[in-house]
């Protein structure tokens, strides 16, 4: 029987094409188009850091840091220069994602019915506080992979409910927003929804969620 339901935050929740695109060309004056694969590939380099950092064991290198990293690889790549100023300003705009549309509605009756509700998700914890007000009172707890030293899809992350809220992974079900985060719940043994907004593939069926839908709406069909 669900009792909690985790949000992973930046693919499920959080628009971040829609956000940083705008920001992007702002900033360094580029055009919609450029912006847009500028952002893709900034989006790219920060999760192939989170994935090196799972694997050199060297303890985790926060998702701020991938985040500065992936940032410096892009402006190398596309060849924009940068004053330090815009550099922070860009690394902080991860702190002000704007949310699906419908996702505080979804949030807000979920909570409605009854049900406890988390993020789950890959960013430190202050990122994630930060994306968490709009939802306000709604979102009730943050679970970040920062408490358990690794990335998704390692299954530490995937154990933090259990840690530290006492709830079962049989209680759970979680709204991923990735295949990847999907593969991670699934092999934890979790139940998982997919807000599959760009139609992907799970790269192994194994671990097939348990719905997916084009957007959040669908996990109101599982509780």
């Amino acid at each position: 029987m669900v009792r909690l339901v985790t949000f992973d935050v930046f693919m499920a929740l959080v628009d971040i094409k829609g956000s940083l695109v705008p920001k992007v060309s702002g900033v360094l004056g580029l055009n919609k188009l450029k912006a847009g694969k500028f952002v893709q590939t900034w989006r790219q380099k920060q999760m192939e850091c989170a994935a090196i950092s799972n694997s050199l064991g060297h303890g985790r290198i926060p998702f701020r840091r991938c985040t500065e990293l992936a940032l410096d690889y892009t402006l190398a790549h596309f060849k924009v220069p940068v004053t330090p100023s815009q550099h922070c300003k860009l690394v902080m705009s991860w702190d002000t994602l704007t949310p699906w549309p419908e996702a505080c509605q979804v949030v807000a009756e979920i909570r409605r019915r009854g049900y406890k509700t988390a993020i789950l998700s890959n960013g430190d914890s202050d990122t994630l506080n930060a994306l968490a007000k709009p939802f306000g009172d709604n979102m009730q707890h943050i679970l970040s992979a920062e408490m358990a030293g690794a990335y998704k899809p390692h299954p530490e992350v995937y154990n933090l409910p259990e840690q530290k809220l006492r709830i079962l992974k049989a209680d759970v079900l979680h709204v991923a927003g990735s295949g990847t985060d999907v593969i991670g719940a699934g092999s934890f043994g979790i139940d998982c929804y997919w807000a599959n907004r760009d139609c992907n593939k799970l790269l192994d069926p194994t671990f097939a969620p348990k719905n997916e839908g084009p957007d959040l709406r669908g996990v109101l069909e599982l509780l």
